[in-house]
């Protein structure tokens, strides 16, 4: 049995069928950008695992949907098999939720280094390198309704390095009772790594975020396996294009100046820190006082947005303003709920809606009968607890602004 060190990449989620998404519009000029970054991304794992010498790569699922890439995504995989191919490098692939073994077109038949685990059942194999046992390898295809079962793995008796190759996630200490060094886990966007040390449990994430909710760095993760059997996992970036989510601050004495000038520093800095890479930024501002009332309503958020796009988005690469938003005040002053005014009365309405979760918010009578279908009346529906939630802390806010007359707001 050799005990030699090793290395592998650790990668999953391309989603190849999916464009970035999550925006009410897309520039001309990033159009390209948005339909390729997957593809662009999914490369860089298959360059990295070429670059580090990988002795194999483990695919942990929803790669791709192949009725929705096309022949595209086939032809893409097709040819990065093949490329690891020519350097001995083998693939296991646990397939997923969109990518079952059986979607695969069966008149496009995949290289010989690859090897995909069946459903319904774990599968052993051992990885060899120059004719030695390397590794043991234990996978499984994901079954719809049907969650991991860490019973199905055990480590191996003879003491092999062993790694668990699935789309899907247990609790991870029940992960860790089996014994198995290294659970290769799918089916999360973002990494994380429940356990680590003599066992560890660890998902990859997606090499590409696709939505302003999945923010910040992507990319695959290189475990290197030392003489003591011990996993230590790396970060490798892939990202072809980044989101970000960046929150700016302002008080009762910020004004508008203070706050261009705020985000302008803030522009610098995240183009020095990603310097070749386009960025998706989502702009929340949070606080109080007249400025934040300005952003709340009139134009000033929309000219804010149009001079950061103007002012960076169309660059190269380009850092384009997604959306800006204003968050919310944490609470008003509870002396406005107890005055005999007109805003008092309001604010005790909106009260007593928040107290009661199960009272009615019916908002459909409101609209012009041309209204009562489509998108407004959609938009009105309110639909689940923070839905409904958030309009009321809208509202809140609205009627202040309405009914505070000249009185400076806090």
């Amino acid at each position: 049995m050799s005990n030699w060190p090793f290395r592998f990449i650790h990668a999953g989620d391309f989603h190849l069928e999916q464009p970035l998404m999550g925006v009410a519009e897309v520039p001309d000029h990033l159009r390209d950008l948005f339909l390729d970054a997957p593809y662009a991304a999914a490369k860089r794992v298959f360059d990295a695992a070429l670059a580090e010498d990988a002795a194999f790569v483990l695919l942990c699922g929803d790669m791709l949907d192949c009725v929705g890439a096309g022949p595209r995504g086939t032809l893409f995989l097709i040819e990065q098999f093949n490329r690891l191919a020519e350097r001995g490098i083998g693939v296991y692939w646990s397939g997923g939720e969109v990518d079952p073994p059986e979607s695969w077109p069966a008149a496009i038949g995949l290289p010989e280094n690859v090897h995909v685990f069946p459903r319904g059942r774990v599968e052993e194999l051992v990885h060899q390198h120059q004719a030695a046992p390397l590794a043991r390898l234990a996978g499984v295809s994901r079954e719809k309704q049907r969650s991991l079962r860490p019973l199905d793995f055990a480590a191996d008796p003879a003491g092999l390095f062993t790694i668990a190759v699935v789309h899907g996630g247990a609790d991870a200490a029940a992960l860790q009772a089996r014994g198995v060094q290294y659970w290769a886990l799918g089916g999360r966007h973002d990494r994380s790594t429940p356990l680590a040390g003599p066992q560890t449990v660890h998902y990859c994430g997606s090499p590409q975020g696709r939505r302003p909710e999945e923010s910040g760095l992507h990319g695959c993760t290189l475990v290197q396996i030392d003489e003591q059997k011990q996993a230590r996992t790396t970060l490798i970036p892939t990202d072809a294009a980044r989101w970000l989510a960046e929150r700016v601050l302002i008080d009762e004495t910020t004004t508008r100046n203070d706050l261009e000038t705020r985000l302008r520093e803030r522009m610098h800095t995240l183009a020095e820190s990603a310097p070749n890479l386009p960025l998706l930024i989502c702009w929340t501002i949070a606080g109080k006082g007249p400025l934040a009332v300005q952003l709340r309503r009139g134009k000033l958020a929309a000219e804010l947005l149009g001079w950061l796009r103007s002012e960076y988005g169309h660059g190269q690469p380009a850092a384009w303003s997604v959306s800006f938003d204003v968050a919310l005040a944490d609470a008003l002053p509870p002396e406005w709920y107890e005055q005999e005014t007109i805003r008092g009365d309001f604010l005790r309405a909106i009260r007593q809606l928040q107290m009661n979760a199960e009272e009615s918010l019916d908002l459909e009578p409101y609209l012009a009968e041309s209204h009562r279908a489509g998108t407004l009346a959609a938009a009105v529906s309110l639909d689940g607890k923070a839905a409904r939630d958030y309009a009321l802390c809208e509202a809140a806010l609205l009627g202040v602004d309405l009914l505070s007359g000249e009185e400076p707001q806090s």
